[in-house]
């Protein structure tokens, strides 16, 4: 199960593009020095993820896991912000994704580091052994079956619904993968938090940082960061919001300065 998004909600990643002939369309992420390929159609992977790798560096350790991990994108980007992490293991259900990504990991020289796992993290997965993960992110499904349309693209579908995976799924899984003191990084949507934090509560996880995301200044927030952790602490810290955009097809100050992070690894 992709926990990705496609390009609708923030955006394209930033950089330069250039179009394949086959195995998908290379997206040339200029600012990161990557090379990332993925399908032509259906899902493809948006600023959500540099978002999250950005929000999930500071607390990358030497091991980290990523539930859906898509075209391996949250990671190949931990790899460039961390380089002193060590392991990272994607997890990714759908067959065409999987094959993307690993093959984005070859590309990308990381093959010592990263790998991905074709399989279904609500399962055992092979070679993904539980309570061995400093860090485990995931950008899962923002919406319940059911609410919006329906996407006859089955990619898009399970990117956006809680088709293959709900959030009781996400957070479960991430609390059987996280080393005791381990942390999980992952992005919804502002009013489902509520939900997100009694979830986390009955999978034994506890907020400790949270950031509201809004697409431009003076628009509700559209999306939500989420750190968390077996740690019982006083209440979650809330971080100054981002605003992705400071005009129609103008980045921000604040979403300039995470793309700088990049170009200066």
């Amino acid at each position: 199960m992709t926990g990705s998004r496609d390009s609708r909600r923030s955006g394209r990643a930033p950089g330069g593009e250039e179009r394949g002939t086959d195995g998908g369309e290379p997206d040339r992420l200029a600012f990161a020095s990557l090379v990332v390929r993925q399908p032509r159609r259906g899902y493809r992977f948006s600023v959500d993820s540099v978002l999250l790798a950005d929000f999930a560096a500071p607390l990358c350790g030497g091991s980290v896991l990523d539930l859906g991990t898509g075209s391996g994108i949250v990671l190949l980007l931990l790899a460039r912000l961390r380089p002193g992490m060590s392991r990272g293991v994607g997890v990714e259900i759908q067959p065409e994704l999987f094959r993307f990504a690993r093959a984005n990991i070859e590309a990308n020289a990381l093959s010592g580091r990263l790998s991905a796992v074709l399989g279904d993290f609500r399962e055992k997965v092979s070679g993904v052994p539980a309570g061995s993960f400093a860090l485990v992110v995931s950008n899962p499904p923002y919406r319940p079956v059911g609410e919006g349309r329906r996407n006859p693209d089955s990619g898009k579908e399970i990117a956006r619904h809680e088709v293959s995976c709900t959030m009781v799924d996400v957070f479960r899984a991430a609390a059987r993968f996280l080393s005791p003191k381990g942390r999980f990084a992952a992005l919804g949507l502002p009013r489902r938090l509520p939900e997100m934090l009694a979830v986390a509560s009955a999978s034994g996880l506890s907020a400790e940082t949270l950031r509201f995301v809004h697409p431009m200044p003076g628009r509700p927030a559209n999306l939500l960061l989420f750190a968390g952790s077996r740690r019982k602490g006083a209440g979650p810290e809330v971080l100054p919001p981002l605003c992705v955009y400071a005009a129609p097809g103008r980045y921000s100050p604040e979403a300039e300065a995470v793309f700088r992070g990049l170009l200066r690894k």
